[in-house]
């Protein structure tokens, strides 16, 4: 499979958010009741009245009117924000949204994305993604990862019917971006139908629309790695790539269910504990999420309604979007 130079940056950076929480595979979620009867998950057996694994895909919830979307309001007395979680790529299966998000979309003055992808010129795709994904001196990627390293690379390349050619060149972090995006693709995924997209379009000459990063900034994230941390990440995406279709509907599902517990849990068994994964956890995480609540507060203080579409995995956790929003003082509820 070939890629044009357009398509080729819009499904890698698309993809992004979806390879920082595809890394190591996830050895298994728990969902469990307690005693009161409430759902709560965990990464160990559960010790209370039943006891589910749940491997990847999860299960529904006890009640089907507990299911909400993964949506927030945030207020802090000056402006309104609506959070909502995106998953990069999608499909139709995702579609219509629910009402009260398209609502609030509708009632907002102004859409903010991570990186609006539609916005780039030619000169700037030219000399982003596919310019510091590839090795100056024109070395390969072999010259730079174990043999082992790189047979597995062909080997799942060649599964996904994944043009290896167009690997050859590729530095590690760039080549994990390409099997990502292929892999996702194959399981009837696509950039197109990502939640992100989807807003951007329908802002389309509507409202305005900002970005918390840009598609360079992101692409540095990656491009700041060393050879070595590069090929880890690499091995992470081969190990979870080859574990199939599991993990992503896994995501997709607590999504659905609106469930930041569980997408929480994900996010973190994505990551183990070796120096090397805490510090992709906080380059892709942590760091990004500070800057991008920093952003929104500024953002929310003349007043107007953001509504702002984020990786899910920002919005969940200790350090996540929302409760770093809540400990600046704003009111967060999901509707």
């Amino acid at each position: 499979m070939r890629f044009s130079l357009f398509g080729l940056v819009k499904i890698t950076t698309g993809c992004l958010l979806t390879l920082a929480i595809s890394l190591p595979a996830v050895a298994g979620l728990y969902k469990c009741v307690d005693r009161h009867n409430k759902t709560y998950y965990q990464d160990m057996p559960c010790q209370e009245m039943t006891s589910e694994k749940l491997p990847y895909t999860l299960a529904k919830s006890p009640s089907e009117g507990d299911e909400r979307a993964f949506f927030w309001k945030a207020t802090n007395g000056k402006g309104v924000l609506y959070l909502l979680g995106s998953l990069h790529f999608g499909a139709q299966s995702l579609y219509p949204l629910p009402q009260m998000v398209n609502t609030a979309f509708n009632n907002s003055d102004v859409l903010v994305v991570e990186a609006d992808i539609n916005n780039l010129s030619s000169k700037e795709m030219a000399g982003g993604l596919p310019g510091k994904g590839r090795y100056a001196d024109k070395s390969k990627l072999e010259d730079h990862i174990k043999r082992i390293t790189w047979n597995k690379t062909l080997e799942l390349a060649n599964k996904l019917e994944l043009n290896d050619e167009l690997l050859a060149s590729a530095k590690p972090w760039l080549a994990a971006l390409m099997l990502n995006a292929q892999s996702l693709k194959s399981e009837g995924y696509n950039a197109e139908q990502g939640i992100d997209n989807f807003f951007t379009q329908q802002a389309s000459n509507k409202k305005p629309v900002m970005e918390l990063e840009s598609e360079q900034a992101q692409i540095n994230l990656f491009d700041q790695l060393s050879d070595l941390e590069q090929e880890q990440l690499l091995l992470h995406t081969l190990k979870e790539l080859n574990h199939g279709p599991e993990y992503h509907k896994g995501v997709v599902e607590a999504w659905k269910k609106g469930d930041v517990e569980a997408m929480d849990l994900i996010v973190k068994q994505s990551f183990d504990t070796g120096q090397l994964s805490s510090k992709l956890f906080n380059i892709l995480f942590l760091e990004r999420n500070e800057r991008m609540a920093n952003r929104l507060i500024d953002l929310s203080n003349d007043g107007r309604t953001y509504f702002v579409v984020v990786g899910s995995g920002h919005l969940c956790g200790e350090k996540g979007i929302l409760k770093l929003l809540e400990q600046k003082g704003f009111t967060v509820t999901q509707p």
